[in-house]
Parts: C-alpha cells; sequence; structure tokens
C-alpha cells in the first residue's frame, strides 16, 4: 500500500533537521505515541544521520487474526537514515520500519524540502504486510497510524519551531 503524507513547517529544512536530530524530539515523539516502552539511539557515520527508535506498542487496534500471532504487543523499529543538505538545504532520509515477529515493513522517503514559509515535509513510502489472507486488512488497519505518526511529528516540529 503506497503512503504518501505531507506537511507545511516552520523553520528552514536546516533547523527541522537538526530538532529531528536530537534525544529530545525522539522521545518526544515516542512518548505521544503512547508506546509501553521506548529507546532512542541517534548516530552520526561520516555525512549521514542515522536515528533509530524502537518503541513497544499494543495491538489493540489489528485485526483478531494479526493479534494470535503477535501477541498482546508488537515491536517497532523505525530507522530515519538522512543523507547530507542539498545545495537548497533540502535534506532526504531513507525510512525503514519494520515489526518484530510479523512480515510487516514500511520503506521509503522522507524529504525536507525549502518553501516560502519555511519547509514542505513529504513522506512516499510503501507498507507491506505479507501475510496470507489477512495482509490487506493489516495494511489497511496500520496506514492511519503511519499517517497520525507523520501528522504528530509534524504537529511537535510547528510546536517546537513556532515563533513565541
Amino acid at each position: 500500500m503506497r503512503i504518501t503524507e505531507d506537511a507545511e513547517l516552520p523553520g528552514t529544512p536546516d533547523e527541522i533537521f537538526a530538532m529531528r536530530a536530537t534525544q529530545e524530539f525522539q522521545d518526544e515523539k515516542c512518548a505521544r505515541s503512547s508506546p509501553a516502552e521506548h529507546s532512542v539511539d541517534i548516530r552520526t557515520q561520516g555525512d549521514r544521520t542515522l536515528v533509530t527508535t524502537v518503541r513497544e506498542m499494543a495491538t489493540d487496534g489489528l485485526p483478531d487474526a494479526v493479534r494470535s500471532m503477535i501477541g498482546t504487543h508488537l515491536r517497532i523499529h523505525e530507522t530515519q537514515d538522512w543523507g547530507p543538505a542539498a545545495g537548497d538545504g533540502s535534506r532526504t532520509a531513507r525510512i525503514d520500519l519494520r515489526v518484530d515477529g510479523a512480515p510487516v515493513t514500511l520503506r521509503g522517503t522522507l524529504q525536507v524540502v525549502p518553501s516560502p514559509n519555511g519547509s514542505h515535509q513529504i513522506l512516499e513510502a510503501d507498507l507491506r504486510a505479507a501475510i496470507p489472507f489477512v495482509g490487506g486488512k493489516v495494511e489497511k488497519a496500520a496506514a492511519p497510524a503511519i499517517s497520525h505518526g507523520f501528522d504528530l511529528e509534524a504537529q511537535i516540529l510547528s510546536e517546537w519551531l513556532a515563533p513565541r
């Protein structure tokens, strides 16, 4: 299932990237998604920045068939592999999200590009649930959570970058 989301944000792409690459931002992002627990790891390797979060989430909203396979909680690993800034300041990250114990993945890109009022953030990704008979149902059940996560990140960025 193709997922495309976009948001306008205050601040330059450099400011947005700098905020995304902090422990404080990632902790806030995770906390607002209501995990049972989470961890964050941020590493710079050459001109790339890897932001990895792991969240343990309840499976309440998933179809019964999936919950019976996974249990009451699932562990979500998300990696954002940010490249260097382009000449115009834009940045692109490769996004990789996977779920322990389930063949569910999200792979794509997250871009932050300059816009007249700050920056434009764009997610383009493919959500896959390779589960016979219920894969489509799992994708449909998971898609709103992906969209909500994108909106949540944009909301936090807007709150933190808004002029005071």
